[in-house]
């Protein structure tokens, strides 16, 4: 279910045939951006240098080792009923699955503990309070806690080279991504499965992530 996989297309119909490709940086003189798929963020998606429309969606897991057999077995199906329904005979529906693991992000925890120091008068209380701060920045720098997290990512294809054509991308894979989220949800309802669809910042997030960037 590869997103980023090579089609062959009829040039005569596509301004946005896939010309690009990504090659090894030279010597230092080439940087990561070009190399990189991305052409540009637009609102809370991805444009590609391909001319597709890319958004990203994150679904809670399901612990499989507290399920019976049966449920299991009962969990599977209920996936294959899933792609099948979104990715039938019929269907050019492309969908690429991402399991990563990636560090807790406590940066709001310190941000709200910076806070706490900043107002607190009793020298007792801001050591304490400084030392969960540092005890927090200790964590975030040697990884040593993590979460696993599962990333859902579509696409719409870009018609053509317009701003118009831009929106109204948006606009169907929008729909796209809420039909998505009420499948996954209303399948996957006695798992308590829940979708949702990432911003612009989480998606930048997961980003840095791919490509070992703490943006520090």
């Amino acid at each position: 279910m590869g997103l980023f996989k090579k089609k062959q297309v009829d040039k005569s119909t596509n301004n946005l045939e896939f010309t690009w490709n990504p090659r090894p940086i030279n010597k230092g003189k080439e940087t990561i951006d070009d190399m990189s798929l991305i052409h540009a963020p637009y609102k809370n998606y991805i444009v590609t240098k391909t001319g597709f429309l890319v958004a990203i969606i994150e679904i809670t897991g399901i612990n499989l080792e507290l399920l019976s057999e049966a449920e299991q077995v009962d969990a599977f199906d209920t996936f294959n009923s899933f792609l099948m329904n979104t990715l039938g005979d019929s269907s050019n529906e492309k969908q690429q699955y991402l399991d990563m693991t990636m560090p807790v992000d406590f940066d709001r925890y310190i941000l709200s503990y910076k806070k706490r120091y900043l107002l607190e008068n009793n020298p007792e209380r801001k050591r304490l309070i400084a030392s969960y701060i540092y005890d927090l920045q200790e964590k975030i720098r040697h990884n040593e806690m993590s979460t696993k997290r599962h990333i859902l990512v579509i696409k719409e294809k870009i018609k053509e080279s317009s701003l118009l054509a831009l929106e109204s991308s948006a606009s169907e894979l929008n729909a796209k991504i809420l039909t998505y989220q009420n499948r996954l949800e209303d399948d996957f309802e006695s798992y308590d499965v829940q979708a949702k669809k990432l911003y612009a910042d989480e998606i930048q997030s997961i980003l840095k992530h791919l490509i070992n960037f703490n943006g520090n």
